[in-house]
């Protein structure tokens, strides 16, 4: 208020005033038709073109003489209490729309979208694609068509990529979807029967497929409720997850990863006192009921994508070095420091719930994929990579070997390295039919670019196991006598990286077909 500003104050002879305005607004009793008078004051005293002591009148009432005879501090401090009110009002109608649960999960997976591709620099050889359906509608489409093969969710993965010339494959597809064992109130899906269906699309396409776990799996509310529980897989193996180990045993589950807990997609908003429009607002999001999460399948992307660029080979996503970013680390994720000491230092962790290492290994076990804490920073780690299939058991004098292998091939790891060798091999076989005669033409061709990527020194260089990174490798083609103008492709890998120290193979079954006009 300017101090030359001159203010008269309301004369014996005015007419009885109106109930103040603020005593509409601080109560909040302007909408609604109720409400019509104070909302037409309201709508006049913004938009009205009152002069100053007019706006000043409407607003206090008769209250206003009061606060001129006391003088003009006592006036600002009146007006600084009651912005202070309306800021306060609009924090808690802010408050209660960010934190509808509906609400933050949308802004979660948004966020989380986005906190991927911001870590992808502009024109590198990586592609994110989005494909805006709801995890209903993809378990409809599933569960209605007779066979896997003959959803509109099959064509569009397979056949639209695969079959088409030009077609790109996808390397990894992240479902922000948290899955159930069972259906629950506010859960109508099968996420168990749609479960089965996509691992099969995903086996079909070579994509490995990452989503996330609902705590209800593990028979809690929360994650936090598990803290001090010491098996935490003790319910996974009772009678209400039979469809859970049933599908866990299937060959496609290799290609199907299920990462916990979320992760912090957003701070809660702080205090800016240098904003223009001067208003106040500090979030209040005291529990893990009120902050804004991401699914942890977006952090697995990251790790894939990042070993891809800086090794061509997406072999590298788990486990963590000292001064090196590789491997499984997590970093830049939203941090939130602590209310006091210093700002920068200590942050809280950026995860729902911090699994001992005894937790995380139980989970590991039962084939999830969990993210795990450092010391002594802000980052997480992947310190595995298993995918959601459960290794077959083995007996006799090779059984160490061969459940050492079920292991690794159980590793989602795996699958994104043999399924990049698949999907070029797929392609090249793909456009050779049609242009060559035979199936032995075509397997000399897809040999010889093969063995483009062998270096049989066992002791070679890790730049050069980075160029060349399989150790054995070769292509067999077969006609299909039942499908005319068809021919079955089996390739065999064996990778120079071998993965916690064990030797193995990988044997990829598929088709090669003439694109589809």
């Amino acid at each position: 208020m300017g101090e030359e500003a001159t203010i008269a104050a309301p004369t014996a002879q005015a007419p009885q005033q109106r109930r103040p305005l603020r005593e509409s607004v601080l109560a909040g009793q302007f909408f609604g038709q109720r409400q019509g008078d104070a909302a037409g004051e309201l709508a006049a005293f913004l938009h009205g073109n009152l002069s100053f002591s007019e706006a000043l009148e409407a607003w206090f009432g008769e209250a206003l003489t009061g606060l001129l005879a006391a003088g003009g501090d006592r006036l600002r401090a009146a007006l600084d209490r009651d912005i202070a009110d309306i800021d306060a009002a609009m924090g808690d109608q802010l408050d209660a729309v960010l934190h509808q649960p509906r609400f933050r999960a949308l802004e979660g997976r948004w966020r989380g979208l986005a906190w991927l591709i911001s870590g992808i620099e502009p024109g590198r050889r990586v592609k994110v694609r989005l494909l805006p359906i709801s995890w209903s509608e993809l378990c409809r489409d599933l569960e209605r068509a007779l066979e896997f093969d003959q959803s509109l969710t099959f064509r569009r993965i397979y056949e639209e990529e695969f079959g088409m010339p030009g077609g790109e494959p996808y390397g990894l597809m992240v479902i922000d979807h948290a899955i159930r064992h069972r259906v629950a109130p506010g859960a109508t899906t099968d996420d168990m029967g749609g479960l089965a269906q996509l691992s099969a699309v995903a086996a079909a396409a070579f994509m490995p497929t990452v989503l996330s776990l609902d705590p209800s799996v593990l028979e809690v509310d929360t994650f936090s409720d598990l803290e001090g529980v010491r098996d935490i897989t003790a319910s996974l193996r009772g009678p209400n997850h039979l469809r859970w180990r049933s599908l866990s045993g299937r060959a496609d589950m290799r290609f199907v990863a299920v990462a916990l807990p979320r992760l912090l997609a957003r701070r809660p908003w702080a205090d800016e006192p240098g904003r223009l429009d001067g208003f106040r607002y500090s979030e209040h999001a005291p529990t893990a009921e009120t902050r804004v999460w991401m699914s942890a399948g977006y952090a697995f992307a990251a790790c894939a994508v990042r070993a891809f660029l800086d090794n061509n080979w997406p072999a590298d996503v788990r486990g963590v070095e000292i001064d090196r970013v590789g491997g499984g680390l997590v970093s830049d994720l939203a941090a939130e420091p602590f209310s006091s000491g210093p700002p920068h230092d200590w942050p809280r962790k950026s995860i729902e719930y911090q699994f001992s290492y005894r937790q995380e290994q139980a989970l590991v076990e039962v084939g999830l994929l969990p993210v795990g804490v450092l010391p002594f920073g802000p980052e997480l780690v992947f310190g595995s990579s298993r995918s959601m299939q459960a290794p077959a058991s083995y007996s006799g004098g090779t059984a160490a070997v061969a459940e050492a292998n079920a292991r690794l091939s159980a590793q989602i790891n795996s699958m994104l390295c043999a399924a990049r060798f698949a999907h070029l091999l797929k392609v090249m076989g793909r456009d050779m039919v049609g242009a060559f005669r035979t199936a032995d033409e075509i397997e000399r061709q897809l040999n010889a670019w093969l063995q483009g990527y062998v270096n049989t020194n066992i002791n070679s260089t890790a730049d050069s196991r980075a160029r060349f990174p399989l150790l054995e490798g070769n292509v067999q083609v077969r006609e299909r006598l039942e499908k005319p103008g068809v021919f079955g492709c089996t390739i065999h890998l064996r990778p120079h990286y071998q993965l916690d120290d064990i030797a193995t193979a990988f044997h990829l079954v598929t088709e090669l077909a003439a694109p589809s006009v």
